[in-house]
C-alpha cells in the first residue's frame, strides 16, 4: 500500500481529511509544530517532513497552508504525487489582500486567541456554514500547538516560490473566497468548491486523487 501523508490547513488537524477515501493507500497525518522565530516556509516544511518515511514510496496531500508546505517538501524529497488542494503552488498565486500583510508587522504580535477569533468571524469565507461545521472548525483551530499562528502567518508572508515540481497536481474550487481561483491556473477546478471543500466536496476530490494514483499504488 502506498503511504499518503496529509497536511491540513493552518492550525487545523487530521479531522479535515475525515472524508478522504483512497484505494490501496495508507493515509497518515503530519502533525503541526510551532514555527520557530522568523522561520521560513521551506525550513518549516522540512521540519515537518521528518515525520515522513522516505525509505518507501509515498504521496502527499496538502490543504491551504499545508499545500504550500507540500510544494516545498516535494522540491527536496521525491513523492510519487503531490496533491495541493485549496492552496497555492507558487507565491504569485497569493491574493493581494494576503500579500499586503507583508507590509504590516502587526501579525507578529497577535496571540493565538486573536487568530482563532478572526478565523471564526470570517468562517463563511472558508466555506464553513452550518453550526456543526463551525463547532468542528473551532475545535480544530484550538487543537493547534501553542504560539502557532503568528509563526505560520509569517511563513506565508515571507514565502517566495516560482518552482512547481512536475509531480504536483493542483485542485481548486471556483468559490474559494480565501484564495480566489482567478489567480490560479490548475489541473482541476471544482465548480462551486469552497476553501473547505476537502470536507464538503470530498467525493469529487477522492475521484481525482484515485485517478491520478492509478497504477502507482
Amino acid at each position: 500500500m502506498l503511504n499518503v501523508y496529509c497536511i491540513s490547513g493552518m492550525g487545523v488537524d487530521a479531522r479535515m481529511f475525515k472524508n478522504i477515501k483512497l484505494h490501496d493507500c495508507n493515509i497518515l497525518h503530519i502533525k503541526w509544530n510551532t514555527p520557530l522565530k522568523d522561520e521560513s516556509l521551506p525550513d518549516y516544511a522540512m521540519r515537518l517532513a521528518v515525520q515522513i518515511d522516505t525509505s518507501k514510496p509515498f504521496a502527499l496531500i496538502g490543504v491551504s497552508f499545508g499545500g504550500m508546505c507540500c510544494v516545498e517538501i516535494t522540491k527536496k524529497l521525491n513523492p510519487v504525487k503531490t496533491f495541493v488542494v485549496s492552496s497555492c503552488t507558487v507565491s504569485s498565486q497569493l491574493p493581494l489582500k494576503i500579500t499586503l500583510w507583508r507590509y504590516l508587522s502587526v501579525y507578529r504580535y497577535l496571540k493565538d486567541k486573536r487568530y482563532i477569533m478572526g478565523a471564526m468571524l470570517v468562517s463563511k469565507q472558508f466555506g464553513v456554514t452550518t453550526k456543526e461545521q463551525k463547532k468542528k472548525f473551532l475545535d480544530m483551530l484550538r487543537s493547534a500547538p501553542p504560539n502557532y499562528f503568528s509563526g505560520a502567518v509569517h511563513c506565508i508572508m515571507t514565502w517566495r516560490n516560482d518552482i512547481v515540481p512536475p509531480q504536483v497536481v493542483q485542485i481548486h474550487g471556483t468559490k474559494d473566497q480565501i484564495l480566489p481561483h482567478k489567480k490560479i491556473d490548475c489541473e482541476y477546478k471544482i465548480k462551486g468548491g469552497s476553501h473547505f471543500m476537502i470536507v464538503t466536496r470530498a467525493k469529487e476530490i477522492n475521484e481525482i486523487i484515485n485517478k491520478e494514483l492509478e497504477g502507482l499504488t
